[in-house]
């Protein structure tokens, strides 16, 4: 029996051997499959975040050494996106768990923030947060590095010896004397300011090496501060220090906007510079006022060095021990705050201690492309529609081989069409038709979907941020067409204006749409919407929009709302669209007003104007928007220098409360910058004149990607303008109910004769990266950012697709083709147009237009799959040769996501079943041994 069962052993080996082998060699061949195997990504554009916590902890210290909890908060942090930054982009923070906060004022942004009671200290400061020494080329972090605004931020003064500074149980010796932090030598200047018996100072360490004293006063040159610095705190970028407001329940949140050295050169965050956002919970000084945690004979002293008295001491530590005069949530009066739990004493040991740092991490911007270079980027001109979009992929296009490098210079989209007509140009990014069609040859090919949307910081009745806005276009018209007054002497003057309210906040018609905000009589940011003075499509599509809507049309031809409010008599009848709004009202302000206002007598200008005042550029009403402050140019404010000049001057900042701004901005701005926009009409079912109290009857679109997406199905081809576009006309029926009137299609506008095989080769490859990776959405440089919606097939962009591609084959051949919009047969793909290696394919082209230049006979239509034509007698030239343009990435592959993960388990389980069954073969060798020691007879013993 024993031979038969190793003979059994014997007879299955061989065959489990080979199956062992098989196996192993499976296991193998799938694990070089998942190796080789593109794999599945998450979800483009996933929000990221970060959460931390600390337990800050205050103590006193009684003159024997007793130690005292005074106060143990458990703080947690939450930041919603620290990779991919962008300049002034704006990132949420929310706390929980911190120290309510007293003495509460309107502006947490402002200077005077930093007197509130236990502020949760929000600062942008450069470095690496480490105890040991930063890593080569970056800095280590510290309040030195953090940034603040102003000059009463870094410096403290005191006309006693016993500040609460001074009595920090966690300071060094050194920085508990009555001066600390001085520079070696002071200016002259400084001889007039007062010095004072104790003084702080905090210098700031510029990211150029410079270092920045501040000091008592700098408007006398007593040590200047960074030129990014404004103690006045009346023009310029407003400061993003935050002394963040804690409410009863130990919450808070905040919009965080962090800098680049674009926006703060002096701070120096970029891709290659640490920074990072550090939150301070304001817990208070943990006191020591009697020296017991400092080296054996040190003592306090006054300025003069004589050791301070018993009783400064015993003063000392009431003051450092208080813990607020103001109750939770108290708003901030002429009563002082308690000085130990103020937010100035952020860069205290005690509440610096209890710091939570969050790396930030910037995209690299377009400055990592070389300045100069044998090539010549290639210039693109127009839309502000892809400022995002191209900020996005100007680094990854010079950074990348097969790529190049390119500008965009944002300029008026009518200029950048007339310059790409007469050859001054390579390429324009237009939305709107060019009036008499294009008479040179030119494929317009869709590279992005993004829209306008009507951006605004508002309010509500309970001094809350509103998140939501309704407004329809006889509103939106009202606001452009200075039809609101303003003020009273224009209402009381201006013919045709007398009965309308004021601004849009009286507005029956704006309060029946939008409930819970204030009514405001002197809200002159209330009477005009934000908009730019260039010329730009954004403008043309809005007002596209107000002159297809029957209310706002009929509103603007003269016929009054349902309470009566009628046009300004200037704007009557206006032709829309138009690329740039004009300003046409002419009331000047009455003689009484010209005598009282010295800012205004100097320049009377129409009054209407001045509270439209329509800024520089796209960029300077989103700042307005972020910030909250007015357009509004009516101030009449002495600048403190120059009494001869006086300039108006806009109403700036608002107040935290009552906030109240609107403005036009471009869409994927508006998410960039964290703006809240307004959803807009898109159709209603209210009677024409009827009066409503409410939005019944009426369907208001948020700019979303559903709003978008269902914008795109209402695209149609125009033949006349080569393009597709947005039908306003379908927004009021049932298929366009859904779709956002915001939206625009953006067209790359580049010649198809004319252009070098060098030129028309960069222009096609820009083609295929927008039709390719470009639109996969993300916040890494080379992806699609937020505010834009991808053009696939799936979002309704099949048209467009085949259209893109025949572009690609127009522009590459130079041959003067005008691909059609509609392709008939077999469309061709971009992959295939898109591979450099071979010559452009034949272009179906749109039939020509009698007498305009460049008509060629349209081609026939031409499958991927069809055989090559017969060669002509004569050979052609030679096609440019190059390496394809890859247009995988950022894709994403079904078999990378779920057959990846089962390549590997399959070859994990081959794996292990050969290794069980070659320790089978041992395992049973072992048991046929056992079983056949057991059989043979057993020893005898030993006597």
């Amino acid at each position: 029996m024993a031979g038969r069962v190793t003979g059994g052993v014997t007879g299955g080996g061989t065959a489990r051997r080979r199956a062992e082998r098989l196996l192993f060699a499976l296991a193998f061949v799938l694990g070089g499959l998942a190796v080789v195997l593109p794999g599945g990504q998450a979800p483009a554009g996933a929000a990221e975040g970060v959460t931390k916590s600390v337990t800050a902890v205050r103590t006193f210290l009684d003159a024997d050494g007793k130690e005292t909890v005074a106060s143990t908060n458990k703080v947690r942090l939450n930041v919603s996106q620290t990779t991919n930054l962008r300049g002034r982009q704006e990132i949420k923070v929310r706390w929980e768990g911190a120290h309510p906060t007293g003495a509460v004022v309107p502006d947490p942004n402002s200077s005077d923030g930093r007197n509130q009671e236990y502020p949760f200290v929000l600062l942008q400061c450069r470095g690496v947060d480490t105890d040991g020494a930063a890593p080569k080329g970056q800095v280590r972090l510290s309040p030195e590095t953090c940034w603040t605004q102003t000059a009463p931020e870094r410096y403290l003064a005191a006309a006693s010896s016993t500040p609460s500074w001074r009595f920090d149980a966690w300071a060094k010796a050194e920085d508990r004397e009555a001066i600390v932090g001085p520079p070696a030598t002071l200016p002259k200047a400084c001889s007039s300011v007062s010095q004072l018996t104790t003084e702080h100072w905090l210098p700031f360490k510029a990211a150029g090496g410079t270092t920045y004293y501040g000091g008592p006063d700098p408007g006398v040159g007593c040590m200047p501060l960074p030129p990014e610095s404004d103690s006045a705190e009346a023009g310029g970028l407003p400061s993003n220090t935050t002394y963040g407001i804690t409410g009863s329940d130990g919450k808070g949140s905040a919009d965080f906007a962090v800098w680049t050295k674009a926006e703060n050169a002096s701070l120096g965050c970029s891709a290659k510079v640490a920074c990072a956002l550090v939150a301070v919970p304001v817990v208070g000084v943990s006191c020591d006022a009697f020296g017991t945690t400092l080296p054996e004979g040190t003592q306090l002293t006054t300025k003069a060095g004589v050791p301070l008295t018993d009783a400064q001491l015993a003063s000392g530590d009431a003051t450092c021990r208080r813990t607020g005069s103001y109750a939770a949530g108290e708003p901030a009066s002429s009563r002082t705050s308690d000085q130990a739990v103020r937010g100035n004493l952020w860069w205290t040991p005690s509440n610096w201690r209890n710091r939570i740092t969050v790396p930030l991490e910037f995209a690299q911007t377009a400055e990592v492309c070389p300045v100069e270079s044998v090539e010549k980027p290639l210039e693109l001109m127009g839309s502000v529609v892809l400022n995002e979009l191209t900020a996005s992929w100007r680094p990854k296009f010079c950074t990348t081989d097969s790529l190049y490098s390119f500008t965009h210079v944002q300029q008026a989209e009518s200029l950048a069409r007339s310059l790409v007509q007469s050859g001054e140009i390579k390429g324009a990014f237009s939305t709107a038709p060019q009036p008499g069609g294009y008479q040179r040859p030119v494929a317009q090919a869709p590279i992005a979907f993004g829209g306008f949307a009507i951006a605004f910081s508002i309010d509500n009745g309970d001094k809350r941020r509103r998140e939501q806005l309704n407004l329809n276009a006889r509103l939106v018209a009202k606001l452009l067409s200075a039809s609101y007054p303003a003020v009273a002497f224009v209402r009381n003057g201006h013919e045709g204006l007398g009965d309308n309210p004021l601004n849009i906040t009286l507005d029956p018609e704006f309060r029946a749409l939008n409930p819970g905000i204030d009514e405001r009589s002197t809200l002159q940011a209330g009477a005009a919407l934000q908009v730019f003075s260039s010329n730009s499509d954004l403008v043309w599509a809005l007002t596209r929009w107000i002159d297809a809507d029957p209310e706002a049309r009929a509103w603007l031809d003269g016929t009054p709302d349902p309470w009566g409010m009628k046009v300004n008599p200037a704007y009557k009848g206006l032709d829309l669209p138009v690329d740039n709004w004009p300003l046409l009202d002419e009331f000047v302000a009455p003689q009484w007003y010209i005598d009282d206002n010295a800012c205004y007598r100097k320049s009377p200008t129409p009054y209407l104007q001045l509270v439209a005042n329509p800024l520089s550029g796209l960029g300077a009403v989103g700042l307005n928007l972020q910030f909250a402050s007015s357009a509004a140019a009516t101030v009449c404010r002495y600048d403190g220098y120059d009494a001869t000049t006086l300039p108006l001057r806009t109403e700036g900042r608002q107040a935290v409360g009552y906030r109240f701004v609107l403005g036009l901005v471009s869409l994927p701005a508006a998410r960039r910058y964290n703006l809240r926009t307004a959803a807009l009409q898109s159709s209603s079912e209210v009677a024409a004149g009827k009066q409503f109290s409410d939005a019944s009857g009426r369907t208001f679109v948020e700019p979303d990607t559903k709003g978008l997406t269902a914008a795109a199905g209402l695209l149609e081809a125009d033949d006349e303008a080569g393009t597709w576009v947005v039908a306003d006309d379908a927004l009021g029926t049932a298929k366009g109910k859904a779709a956002y009137p915001g939206a625009m299609p953006v067209y790359a506008v580049f010649p198809t004769s004319g252009e070098d095989s060098a030129t028309a080769t960069k222009l096609a490859k820009f083609l295929c990266y927008a039709g390719g990776a470009g639109q996969t959405p993300g916040q890494a440089n080379g992806s699609l950012p937020a505010g834009y919606l991808p053009l696939t097939a799936d979002n309704g962009f099949a048209t467009q697709q085949a259209y893109l591609a025949n572009a690609v084959n127009a522009v590459r051949a130079q041959k003067g083709a005008v691909p059609a919009l509609e392709v008939t047969g077999k469309a061709p793909t971009l992959a295939k147009a898109c591979d450099f290696s071979t010559a452009a394919a034949p272009v179906q082209e749109s039939p020509p237009k009698a007498g305009a230049a460049g008509d060629v006979p349209a081609a026939p239509v031409v499958a991927d799959d069809a055989p090559p034509a017969e060669k002509p007698a004569a050979a052609p030239a030679a096609p440019v040769v190059e390496a394809e343009t890859v247009l995988t990435a950022g894709e994403q592959s079904s078999l990378g996501r779920v057959g990846l993960p089962t390549l590997v388990l399959m070859a994990a389980l081959s794996a292990i079943a050969g290794s069980v069954l070659r320790w089978l073969d041992l395992l049973q060798g072992l048991v046929s041994s056992v079983v056949a020691s057991a059989r043979r007879p057993a020893p005898r013993r030993r006597a």
